[in-house]
């Protein structure tokens, strides 16, 4: 029964360093490290997916709308925080707090409200990047995989939310209900 507990205090403690979007990057800055990147942070993949969960259930303008305005978001973000004009601590605020917009966003019926606000706030996304980034000098590639990485991951939740229409009563509410315990486990 200890070994359980000390496995599960463990697993728990590692949690919050899973939300932030920047542990660790490596100082290659390239467009493969960029594309991998959002696939290793759980902040990312909670995003993209619920963003595109979100934008399922609106007119198909929204959705090729969404992943434009989330791109745009995140390489403006990007330049904002390269140029340090938000600091990397209030960027991962931020993130905390575009990811509880979404929650409330899946939640409610109203989405083109939230689903701009989400998208506004996806620069977070990038701010954070571009304020840890911006030192190791030529990022364009990097920026490049990740932006390459979220639209592949965005379209993947397209699916998850034709999929969550179809078959899962309540759907968008558990991802949302997911959205926030990611947002929660960031504030850690």
């Amino acid at each position: 029964m200890t070994y359980l507990k000390r496995t599960l205090a463990t697993f728990a403690a590692a949690f919050p360093i899973w939300a932030m979007a920047h542990p660790g990057h490596e100082q290659q800055n390239s467009f493969l490290t960029g594309f991998i990147h959002p696939f290793t942070g759980i902040d990312h993949l909670t995003m993209a997916i619920a963003f595109g969960v979100l934008l399922w259930s609106a007119a198909n303008r929204w959705k090729v709308g969404g992943l434009l305005g989330l791109v745009i978001a995140m390489i403006a973000g990007f330049s904002l925080g390269q140029l340090h004009m938000v600091s990397a601590n209030i960027a991962e605020y931020g993130i905390v707090f575009s990811l509880s917009v979404l929650a409330i966003a899946l939640w409610t019926k109203a989405n083109r409200l939230f689903a701009v606000a989400t998208m506004v706030l996806a620069s977070f996304h990038g701010m954070a990047h571009g304020a840890e980034l911006s030192h190791s000098g030529h990022v364009i590639g990097l920026v490049f995989g990740m932006v390459v990485a979220m639209s592949c991951i965005y379209a993947g939740g397209l699916g998850l939310g034709a999929l969550v229409q179809k078959y899962v009563p309540h759907g968008k509410k558990i991802v949302g209900g997911i959205a926030a315990v990611v947002a929660l486990i960031g504030l850690a």
